[in-house]
């Protein structure tokens, strides 16, 4: 039993071959895009897309909340305004750029709030006070914090992080009609 095999059955081997690998690694792509785990960005406690249509009001907003009001946020001793600085930074540039680095620690933070209205230097004890400590990467770990005391004109709270990392502390503070945000990028000290 002599076969004989033609040079075209060879290249239709090859072809099929190469068609077959291709075809493998098009449905090995599908299966892994398919059961990646996608997180929804809450920047700014909402939906990306309300924040993608409404950026600029809410940029505007935080700029009218800071004309009206002094807001002091201490966070286990370190004081910030409400600021959006840190949402023009990549994680990887926030260690040159950034003076928000180190701010959480593993374990139990204080967080505490503080509101004056500018023209009467009287403290603010009607806002409402929302913050929101997230990882980085993923929802899994989302610390959302609504439940302020306030104390001698203070608004304070802790939250506990169990994971060392980089982290976004969000916040959103509203009196009357008036919005303030706040955007950190961060990390827990090692």
């Amino acid at each position: 039993m002599n076969i004989k095999v033609e040079k075209y059955q060879l290249w239709l081997a090859f072809f099929f071959f190469i068609f077959g690998m291709t075809f493998s690694m098009i449905v090995w792509t599908v299966k892994s895009a398919v059961n990646t785990p996608v997180y929804e960005d809450k920047s700014f406690m909402t939906s990306y897309q309300d924040v993608d249509d409404n950026y600029n009001t809410m940029v505007i907003s935080n700029a009218q909340f800071n004309n009206k009001y002094n807001t002091e946020v201490n966070i286990n001793g370190r004081k910030v305004g409400m600021e959006l600085n840190d949402l023009l930074y990549g994680q990887r540039s926030l260690k040159k750029k950034s003076t928000n680095q180190n701010i959480l620690i593993t374990g139990d933070n204080q967080i505490s709030v503080s509101i004056k209205d500018k023209k009467s230097n009287a403290p603010v004890t009607n806002a409402n006070v929302t913050f929101q400590v997230t990882r980085a990467i993923d929802d899994m770990s989302d610390i959302n914090l609504d439940k302020f005391t306030l104390e001698n004109n203070i608004y304070a709270t802790s939250a506990k992080i169990e994971k060392a990392g980089n982290w976004n502390i969000i916040a959103k503070i509203t009196i009357d009609d008036d919005i303030g945000y706040l955007y950190i990028k961060t990390n827990t000290k090692r």
